[in-house]
């Protein structure tokens, strides 16, 4: 089992762990993301518990192949993030889109999420990463009902990226 997530986050993944342990295909172990302040994030920093500063913004619900995701390995090895996004922006959607695809529907948890405050990279905009970024995501985007083309974007990438 492998459990995939920025380093910028937290959440409890023992429900998600469970899940895919009893059969789930993968899982998305947040419902909802909870983005912190700058001195809400200074606070968990130095010892604070998290859920008691205030949000940068309202809470969200997060998208799958963000945040953190629980999956066995095998479907990391059929459906990996894909190395050709560079910088920030629209990996977690095409990754959510890949591991769909080749997977099915991923369990989902109801935990909270909380994103630690950070400076933005630089980006076109708070939607889109960059060009290059925007066009990859658009093409897994385009195959997302079609399984087949969606594994033909996987095997561009040309080997297992990440996995030991």
């Amino acid at each position: 089992m492998l459990i995939v997530a920025d380093a910028d986050v937290w959440v409890d993944v023992s429900e998600a762990m469970t899940a895919v342990d009893d059969g789930a295909p993968w899982a998305v172990p947040h419902a909802s993301v909870r983005r912190l302040t700058e001195g809400a994030a200074r606070a968990v920093l130095a010892g604070a518990p998290l859920g008691d500063g205030p949000l940068a913004e309202p809470a969200y619900r997060g998208v799958e192949g963000g945040g953190v995701t629980v999956l066995p390995r095998i479907l990391y090895e059929q459906a990996p993030l894909d190395p050709r996004f560079a910088g920030w922006g629209q990996e977690d959607e095409a990754w959510g889109i890949a591991l769909r695809a080749v997977a099915g529907q991923p369990w989902r948890g109801a935990a909270p999420l909380y994103h630690l405050w950070h400076p933005p990279q630089d980006r076109l905009s708070r939607r889109w990463g960059s060009r290059d970024g925007m066009t990859l995501y658009r093409r897994y985007r385009h195959a997302a009902r079609r399984p087949e083309e969606v594994r033909s974007l996987l095997a561009e990438i040309g080997g297992i990226h990440g996995v030991a």
